[in-house]
């Protein structure tokens, strides 16, 4: 986890104040954010099955991050296990746990890489290297096209098809152009793994309507985030994200113009 600190144009329909306010009110320091950065695991029968891969330790998420195979490790996870990792989109502290910090070589060569094909697209179309779209993101444009858009174990799909046996891809476009997010469904009970639709840990229910500069489309990420949210709701979904602080699985429920999130466990 790192701490963000909170600068002007941060949230870009309200202002630095109201953000404080309710920073403080959260709990938190008001003059930054926390940051957790959370790689799902799934066991389907004899394999495991990684939803992202992390920041794979790289310098620009701050220091303490890129933990992946030690928190593996005290789940009882062998990385070697993994057979198929499940890509929500692009950003680098989705990807690069992929791979080496330094060479660039693949961390799971002999896994199924699954990567919605909207995504790389958009990440491979001529003139993206050269789009602004901030300091974590400055040169992630080259660094897919040289690596997972090279990659010979990586496959593509369109829409929201059943990737894996209980696994549908659920499209949640806003934050990146062809994010997905992974509705898993087992015994009865389904678990919706949102990937970014929420980023900043305070308006994870009270404010859904906050447009977040990180957004690449800030009002799409705003519409995605109540569809995802009323889905939720209407559905009983039980619910996380990646950047959701402890405890971050839960059910959420209407309250007025925004949700309560109730955490389960």
């Amino acid at each position: 986890m790192r701490e963000a600190p909170l600068r002007d144009g941060m949230v870009r329909n309200v202002s630095a104040d109201q953000v404080k306010t309710v920073l403080r009110g959260a709990g938190f320091p008001e003059n930054q954010a926390p940051v957790r950065f959370i790689v799902m695991a799934l066991k389907l029968r004899d394999q495991v099955v990684l939803i992202d891969a992390g920041t794979g330790g790289h310098s620009i998420y701050g220091e303490g991050n890129g933990r992946l195979f030690e928190s593996m490790a005290a789940a009882g996870l062998d990385p070697k296990a993994v057979k198929t990792i499940l890509i929500s989109h692009l950003h680098g502290d989705h990807i690069y746990g992929l791979m080496n910090n330094e060479s660039d070589a693949q961390v799971f060569p002999d896994a199924d890489i699954v990567v919605p094909a909207a995504e790389l697209k958009w990440w491979t179309r001529p003139g993206v290297e050269s789009l602004d779209l901030g300091p974590t993101r400055k040169g992630l444009a080259r660094r897919i096209q040289a690596t997972v858009a090279t990659w010979k174990n990586v496959r593509t799909f369109e829409g929201e098809p059943e990737l894996l046996p209980g696994v549908h891809a659920i499209e949640v476009p806003g934050h990146s152009p062809g994010m997905v997010a992974h509705l898993v469904a087992s015994g009865g009970e389904q678990f919706l793994i949102s990937a970014d639709v929420v980023n900043l840990a305070p308006h994870i229910a009270t404010h859904p309507e906050w447009q977040l500069s990180i957004d690449q489309d800030p009002q799409m990420a705003v519409e995605t985030r109540r569809k995802i949210f009323d889905r939720a709701v209407a559905d009983k979904l039980t619910i996380s994200g990646t950047h959701w602080l402890m405890p971050n699985v839960g059910t959420l429920a209407k309250d007025g113009n925004g949700y309560l999130f109730a955490a389960k466990g």
